[in-house]
């Protein structure tokens, strides 16, 4: 084959991924809650009943992610993401002619069945099939796309319904995501490299340095789908996974609160503000982490980061720690979105990746749906949020210990080695 030139095409996949994900994942997560004030007043309905968009855009997610996954593996995705992303976007104009909140979780619905196959899951498994060296820095640059839309759009949809109104500002939005969003998926998107005459990034390439140490690392896994759900390490994964989306809503809606109650609402904001930011680049430098030192010891650093992070919210009326605590959580918080996809394909393998990161991703949208609910109520019994934080530790650590387990028993049975004997 011969020799590339220029810029390796994956990279061009990588910035289709983040816009994508710009333009689909912080719209049915981060920016909702802008919406939410003038809609409420309008139709004068409570805010809880406004929030229940979410909550089935989610449902959605977590029904459907295992069969997008496989859809996604087996059929064109070119078509498949270009029909998403229409749907998606005239899904999220919808919103704009609703007469009532039950107009709204009609289009949410619609919302989150078209989400499910054109927002972060499509571009997971593509970035898989490109890139077998620089997985970690490939996907972490594409979901940075997650804090990238909620920093760039913000701004831009408060001022949009201040100016115009909150129904128009849902018009020119869907517009915008079906104007940018339409072509990356028509003309820039490929499933596998092999389709334009390529193989990924780093298939068949020896690096002497770093081989020696990477080796257990680079063994491929193959298991079939059927085959792990017969086995007791495919369980302890979901724990692991379920429990990784329990901490992530359950820490990351409730440190807000927390902090205003304190402090006011504005150094709220600026916590909030920071870790955001942070999170960026803690997305890259996991990224980058995981590629250097392989998935497992860059997670378990992800974990302790956050661990920590927890542990100093239990100390949140001195404000000079709970900046430190920001920068913690911004770092360990990416396991959440870099680590996950990359646990699957090294512990599962690439050959059936669709389908098990769909089961991932359901499992981990179970834990998200929970986790801000219990962190919650833990305070409403308590009154405080000490418990919480505490049990937000215990469940990190418990994550951490139930992926590396799994991984060790996956890499131990299901190497490509031994696969013939265990089949």
């Amino acid at each position: 084959m011969p020799k590339r030139k220029g810029i390796f095409y994956g990279w061009w996949i990588v910035l289709a991924g983040l816009l994508l994900i710009t333009l689909t994942v912080p719209f049915t997560s981060a920016l909702v809650s802008l919406y939410m004030i003038p809609i409420t007043e309008e139709f004068n309905i409570p805010r809880s009943a406004f929030t229940l968009t979410t909550t089935i855009i989610a449902v959605c997610g977590i029904i459907l992610s295992p069969v997008a996954g496989k859809i996604i593996d087996k059929y064109n995705v070119r078509w498949i993401l270009s029909i998403s992303i229409i749907v998606f976007s005239l899904s999220y104009m919808s919103y704009g002619i609703a007469q009532s909140v039950y107009h709204l979780y009609i289009s949410a619905a619609f919302l989150g069945i078209s989400f499910s196959f054109c927002g972060n899951l499509a571009t997971q498994i593509i970035i898989v099939n490109w890139f077998k060296k620089s997985r970690g820095l490939a996907m972490s640059i594409a979901i940075s796309g997650i804090g990238l839309g909620g920093f760039i759009m913000s701004p831009v949809i408060a001022n949009l319904i201040i100016d115009f109104g909150w129904r128009q500002t849902y018009f020119i939005m869907g517009l915008i995501i079906l104007i940018v969003g339409l072509p990356i998926a028509l003309f820039v998107m490929k499933k596998t490299p092999q389709e334009i005459g390529l193989k990924p990034l780093g298939e068949g390439e020896a690096d002497e340095k770093d081989q020696s140490a990477k080796d257990k690392e680079e063994i491929e896994i193959d298991i079939t789908p059927a085959e792990a759900k017969k086995k007791p390490f495919f369980y302890i994964y979901m724990i692991g996974i379920f429990t990784l989306g329990l901490i992530t809503t359950g820490s990351i809606q409730q440190i807000n609160p927390y902090v205003s109650d304190m402090h006011g609402m504005v150094y709220a904001a600026t916590i909030v503000s920071l870790y955001s930011v942070l999170g960026i680049f803690g997305k890259l430098m996991l990224g980058w982490f995981s590629d250097k030192f392989g998935i497992i010891k860059s997670g378990v650093m992800g974990y302790i980061a956050i661990s920590i992070s927890f542990i100093l919210l239990l100390f949140g009326e001195n404000q000079s720690l709970l900046i430190l605590m920001a920068v913690f959580f911004a770092f360990g918080n990416a396991v959440a979105s870099v680590s996950t996809p990359l646990f699957a394909s090294h512990i599962f393998g690439t050959n059936n990746y669709g389908v098990m990161m769909g089961v991932t991703n359901s499992a981990f949208q179970v834990g998200m749906a929970l986790g801000g609910v219990l962190t919650a109520a833990v305070y409403d019994v308590m009154g405080s949020y000490t418990w919480a934080w505490i049990g937000l530790t215990v469940a990190a650590l418990l994550s951490m210990i139930c992926i590396s387990l799994s991984y060790m028993i996956s890499r131990k049975k299901y190497s490509h080695d031994d696969v013939e004997s265990v089949a």
